[in-house]
């Protein structure tokens, strides 16, 4: 049976697509708890890592993120409620390891 929600990511010139629930909540449970702003924080070029939530009967995009890998600081975008916030630690090395 096909999942209701499906987790795409786009690295570099590949898509993949996360299937397995448990992982999509739990890159929910990382990204939560950032302190999101609506001030845009700085990037530079083009994102590490795209990555959407689609879900099954819904045309748009249900999550939309983008994030900057960064040794200093990594920045993620939410573009569903365009809000920036920063991400560092085990938390991104976390998120990097679930994208992957």
């Amino acid at each position: 049976m096909e999942p209701l929600e499906v987790m795409k990511v786009a690295h570099l010139t590949s898509i993949t697509e996360i299937k397995e629930q448990k992982r999509i909540k739990r890159i929910d449970q990382l990204l939560s708890p950032l302190q999101w702003q609506d001030r845009s924080l700085p990037t530079n070029g083009d994102p590490d890592y795209s990555f959407w939530l689609e879900r099954k009967g819904v045309e748009n995009r249900v999550k939309n993120y983008e994030l900057w890998v960064n040794d200093h600081q990594s920045v993620i975008i939410d573009h569903v409620t365009v809000k920036y916030a920063y991400i560092k630690g085990d938390s991104l090395r976390e998120l990097v390891h679930l994208l992957k």
